[in-house]
């Protein structure tokens, strides 16, 4: 098969600003979430450059993340992407300022072309099927003027995600006609069987030209500020970016634009927030999620994750059980997407050496 190469103007943005805290303990201030290694071997973050190589070269590859993760980040993309493509934000305001912020950089550093925006904390084994989807997100993007986002196939009615309704066909996607964010379980569930619904993935692709008009048209000031921003020294960034306050690159552009297209994921996705997400994207025959120096007996539909120490599940069902040497987790399956609580507690109880 003929290899497939995007226009050399493509660039992608990996945002990898969020903390995780619904990954504790594995994921702290100095290990935060897209530098979680699901197997042992290779990071999130890792994983997320390399499925881009070769449609994308790495020197158009770029990350940003919070000033608080820099150091982390610079050790863990050592070799894997020029160190001036760590775009770094003296603190976290959100995806729509990221998106904005980091396309104004990217800009001012390239010139004009089409740049994916993706997340950096999404598991996708099947890289070849990513690559060509993106590749065809890229090429809608550049001939539509269009903001094209990735959709992904529902595979149940999943209550905790964004879905794109889409209409009628453009070129290799779709128009989106409407973004319903989170429905209740009642509406998912026709929305499934309707075959007209994609899980809307935060995945993005335009050109920064079709960027500068939507956000000169719905936040403006959002953009006057990031072009300034892009070309403001480090030194004085921090000042003014505390400033920024805007919702998600969803709300403040997705759901405004008329201008909004989608491509139909061929890949395999899984967006693993939290530690129940780990069972989708690789739980065994039994259900369980396995990592480390851990065992099970006699058990069902567990995570065991040891860094060190030798864990053993024996006849327990539905637990979560994260060793770190020096924290331990122990919750209920039900509870995973409330373990940022614990963080919030920590915090509370003054006990930052863990967070």
């Amino acid at each position: 098969m003929a290899r497939r190469s995007a226009p050399p103007h493509a660039s992608v943005l990996i945002i990898a600003g969020g903390r995780g805290t619904r990954f504790w303990p594995a994921s702290r201030e100095a290990n935060p979430k897209p530098l979680f290694s699901i197997d042992g071997k290779t990071s999130l973050l890792a994983d997320t450059i390399a499925r881009h190589v070769p449609l994308i070269p790495r020197d158009r590859i770029f990350v940003l993340a919070a000033a608080a993760h820099e150091k982390p980040f610079r050790r863990a993309l050592r070799g894997l992407i020029p160190a001036q493509n760590l775009i770094v934000e003296p603190i976290a305001r959100g995806t729509a300022v990221a998106i904005a912020y980091g396309a104004a950089t990217i800009r001012s550093r390239l010139g004009d072309g089409v740049i994916a925006s993706v997340a950096a904390d999404h598991r996708i084994v099947t890289a070849e099927q990513y690559r060509r989807t993106l590749a065809e997100a890229i090429g809608l993007a550049a001939s539509s003027d269009s903001i094209v986002a990735i959709g992904i196939p529902p595979t149940r009615p999943e209550t905790g995600y964004g879905y794109q309704k889409i209409g009628p066909k453009v070129g290799a996607g779709f128009r989106i006609e409407k973004f319903v964010e989170k429905p209740p379980l009642a509406t998912a569930r026709r929305m499934v069987r309707s075959g007209r619904c994609l899980w809307n993935a935060s995945m993005f692709v335009a050109s920064t030209k079709t960027l500068a008009r939507e956000f000169e048209s719905h936040s403006p000031e959002l953009w006057i500020a990031a072009e300034k921003l892009a070309l403001t020294p480090r030194t004085k960034l921090a000042r003014a970016y505390g400033t920024l306050k805007y919702d998600s690159f969803d709300r403040v552009i997705m759901e405004k634009s008329a201008h909004v297209l989608s491509v139909r994921a061929r890949f395999s996705w899984h967006d693993v927030g939290s530690w129940d997400g780990l069972w989708d994207a690789v739980g065994d025959a039994d259900g369980n999620v396995i990592r480390g120096n851990a065992i099970t007996l006699d058990s069902e539909r567990v995570l065991g994750h040891s860094d060190s120490r030798l864990m053993v599940l024996f006849g327990v069902r539905d637990l979560i059980v994260v060793d770190t040497g020096d924290a331990i987790l122990i919750a209920h399956r039900e509870r995973s997407p409330d373990v940022g609580r614990v963080a919030e507690e920590l915090k509370r109880r003054g006990l930052q050496r863990y967070l």
